[in-house]
């Protein structure tokens, strides 16, 4: 019998950030394009999604490897440590099965396994052809050590980080996410996060043109995408198969190619049945005649990466972007009849207690239906990582936590500014955007069933935690 490969999601699958979505349900898109590149290449997987199980220890300690090539464990950066013990659970019941990490946290690359004894090898970057050509290698009893995208480590205990792999260029030819081995009924977003459901995650591109101070670029520079009409046949798909009526697209710039969007808002207003979705954007790659288009096509909400409400520290952190233009993209969403989300940072290199003031005001002038606010985080692998390192007070500690990446925790500080005022300010934005009676009258509005019930609670605790659990002082 040829073995296969399993495929573990160690942790919760989307970034929990510090505001929104701490208990979503998402089912981890990585793993499954992961498992369906393996299956077009003829090799079998089985995946376990840890996130779904109440006795975590028990369903690892349940896990059969007898017939296992090699052990995948896909974690984002704040889950490396739950990677850590899973790993260390599945070589101590099976010594001598390779286990190779993939996901978020591989931007960390060679750190994870002299972090880890028990990983044995990080595949970094894109993962599907890297993880198939790892897999077959295994599988057959080849040599490993060449592999690019790859770091491993030498039977004398030499840590070697290979070359990175080229990008995957025609995403048409990928296929279709492996989402028939997930139990997707189990999946849920939190409250707000959705309108309609059952709702489905989906990429129409990969990458990024910006050069923002803070991204890792995961997925390098530039962007590649999807035709509008694989994307309408992925659509059909997920109607078909798992009665779909809502699409939450992954991409970093959904509208970055304007002729390509207006060709999808073509596309989906075209279907004989509506569904229903939502997108995040550049404020600089919009406009008032596509965000109609978008909207009759049934795109309801939007959200902008706008970081500050201060000219001089978005150009200082490469942005790309001015505050004159976050409102016209702001103005347009709304007079679209779009909720309007905009997600913003604390403590970016250059911000000083003035900045952040204004970045407060500019938020309460753009009156956005939803803030997501964090305090700028130095993620491995960043520009920002190597300015801050340079430049900045560190708390060493804390950057190298990586749990820290959430982004509630001071890592530096710079200027005048303190941890007594991030977090000051940090809490302020709560109070004033979260523990509101409008803004809780208007989440209540949204609560369906039960689970809405449930995790708004949990979320309102959550929030409320992290206001009464104090600064968290840089050493």
């Amino acid at each position: 019998m040829m073995k296969r490969t399993l495929l573990i999601s160690t942790d919760r699958s989307s970034f929990r950030g510090a505001l929104w979505g701490a208990y979503d349900l998402e089912l981890p898109l990585n793993t499954a394009y992961v498992s369906s590149y393996l299956e077009l290449h003829g090799i079998g997987s089985d995946i376990i999604d840890l996130q779904l199980e109440k006795d975590v220890s028990g369903a690892i300690a349940q896990i059969d490897c007898s017939q296992t090539a090699v052990v995948g464990l896909n974690a984002n950066l704040g889950g490396t440590y739950n990677m850590y013990d899973v790993a260390a659970a599945i070589k101590k019941k099976y010594p001598d099965i390779p286990v190779a990490c993939f996901g978020l946290s591989t931007v960390l690359k060679e750190k994870i396994l002299e972090e880890s004894e028990n990983v044995d090898y990080v595949v970094f970057g894109e993962e599907e052809e890297t993880f198939r050509e790892l897999a077959a290698a295994l599988i057959d009893g080849r040599d490993t050590s060449g592999i690019k995208g790859t770091s491993s480590r030498r039977d004398n205990g030499e840590i070697i980080c290979n070359l990175p792999r080229g990008f995957i260029r025609d995403l048409d030819a990928m296929p279709f996410p492996g989402r028939h081995l997930f139990d997707v009924g189990r999946y849920f977003p939190s409250p707000g996060k959705y309108m309609l459901m059952p709702q489905f995650t989906m990429i129409s591109s990969r990458g990024c043109n910006g050069a923002c101070l803070f991204c890792p670029r995961l997925y390098g520079r530039g962007i590649r995408y999807r035709s509008p009409a694989n994307i309408a046949e992925e659509i059909d798909m997920l109607e078909k198969d798992f009665g779909a009526r809502e699409i939450y697209f992954l991409d970093d710039t959904f509208t970055a190619d304007r002729d390509r969007t207006m060709e999808i808002a073509d596309m989906l207003s075209g279907r004989k049945k509506r569904i229903a979705f939502r997108i995040a954007s550049r404020v600089d790659k919009v406009d008032r005649k596509m965000l109609k288009a978008l909207k009759a096509a049934g795109l309801y909400s939007i959200g902008f990466g706008i970081e500050s409400g201060v000219d001089e520290i978005l150009k200082f952190n490469r942005k790309g972007i001015t505050t004159e233009q976050v409102k016209a993209a702001v103005s347009w969403s709304r007079e679209a009849g779009l909720e309007t989300r905009g997600f913003f940072m604390l403590n970016l290199p250059g911000d000083t207690q003035k900045t952040t003031r204004e970045t407060i005001r500019f938020i309460r002038e753009l009156k956005l239906d939803l803030v997501n606010v964090q305090i700028a985080y130095p993620w491995p692998g960043s520009e920002l990582r190597k300015y801050v390192l340079k430049n900045c007070d560190v708390s060493h500690d804390v950057i190298n936590d990586w749990t820290a990446c959430e982004g509630d925790r001071v890592t530096f500080t710079q200027n005048d500014m303190t941890p007594e005022f991030i977090f000051e300010s940090y809490n302020s934005i709560i109070k004033e955007f979260y523990l509101n009676p409008r803004f809780i009258l208007r989440w209540l509005s949204r609560i369906r069933n039960y689970h809405d019930f449930k995790y708004a609670f949990l979320q309102f605790l959550s929030l409320a935690g992290r206001m009464v659990a104090g600064v968290k002082n840089i050493k």
